[in-house]
């Protein structure tokens, strides 16, 4: 396996135009393919990703005027996702020319989350059609995470085949761990609804002396739009915690409910006990963010919406948290 070292900027032509790629050094530790081999799969898979879109192909999760998603399986390659930026106009290149793109954006979050632990699938390569020294349009080429689906579908699944209540807990739990780790550690997202996690459940068999095969059960999360990851400097603060938090309040079926939201907050709070948060006056940001709105979330059958009627009562609301 290559080793993970520095890998610089390469470009590569093709007969109808030219290509910057950028292949993520640490992709090198997980991927067992050479750094000439991930350059000729990561090309062949935005080719691919392109033919699949002007097919209609089923392996397209999603195709709107900014983006587009698909799933590429190509020989001797693990089963890739392929986003495309697309070009959105001129002032949309103007600006990428003085900050940094989504593509560069996107390349970056998913190195820095596999860097500090929070994902398993890290960017393998950002290709870039580049023209007079601009990029006018952009494909992340990356690896997919086997079997794991999307939080608020998932939910919606346990929810259906009738979850059990310590299964549900141990999952609150789990989750609020994540985030608190995620927010301490100074990483947080922009657009944080359950539909931009993905969440994988390994159900594994150990052997105690006692008892002997017992089933061992671990959850494990991880963020999608690598372009909406943020890392500051220190543990997140507490308005970008009210904003991730209300956006998770609000993405969340209301069976998930108040009393299941109350033993989130806590484990989450207890997590988070050595940043000395002001627990109640997050709460009431929290609250005060999700007044009058409806929860929306997406199960197998595409979006669905709940009428959700809280106390409009922010302060009451954080006390009755605490």
């Amino acid at each position: 396996m290559a080793k993970c070292d520095s890998v610089p900027n390469r470009s590569i032509r093709s007969s109808d135009n030219k290509f910057s790629i950028q292949v993520n050094p640490s992709s090198l530790c997980i991927v067992d393919l050479s750094l000439a081999q991930i350059e000729e799969i990561a090309t062949a898979a935005i080719y691919e990703h392109n033919r699949q879109v002007r097919s209609g192909s089923v392996n397209v999760k999603k195709d709107a005027p900014e983006t587009s998603v698909s799933i590429v399986s190509l020989p001797g390659a693990p089963a890739l996702c392929v986003k495309h930026f697309k070009n959105r106009g001129t002032g949309y290149t103007i600006k990428g020319i003085f900050r940094a793109t989504h593509g560069v954006r996107a390349f970056q979050g998913g190195e820095d989350l596999f860097r500090l632990g929070f994902t398993s699938a890290p960017p393998i390569a950002l290709i870039r059609n580049m023209r007079f020294g601009i990029s006018f349009e952009e494909w992340l080429v990356m690896p997919i995470i086997p079997a794991a689906e999307e939080l608020d579908r998932y939910m919606v699944k346990l929810i259906r085949r009738g979850w059990q209540i310590e299964e549900k807990l141990d999952f609150l739990n789990s989750f609020a761990n994540f985030l608190a780790d995620l927010h301490s550690s100074g990483v947080f997202h922009t657009d944080l609804k359950t539909c931009n996690i993905m969440v994988l459940e390994d159900t594994s068999q150990k052997q105690t002396a006692n008892s002997g095969a017992s089933c061992v059960r671990r959850i494990e999360f991880s963020l999608l739009d690598y372009d909406d990851v943020r890392v500051c400097k220190g543990a997140v603060g507490s308005k970008i915690r009210a904003k991730n938090l209300s956006q998770l309040f609000l993405s969340t079926p209301s069976v998930i409910d108040l009393d299941d939201r109350k033993k989130f907050f806590n484990q989450y709070f207890s997590s988070s006990d050595r940043l000395n948060i002001d627990k109640k006056r997050l709460l009431e940001m929290i609250f005060a963010r999700i007044d009058g709105k409806t929860l929306l979330y997406v199960g197998p059958e595409g979006d669905i919406s709940e009428n959700w009627t809280i106390i409009n009562k922010g302060k009451e609301c954080a006390d009755n948290f605490l």
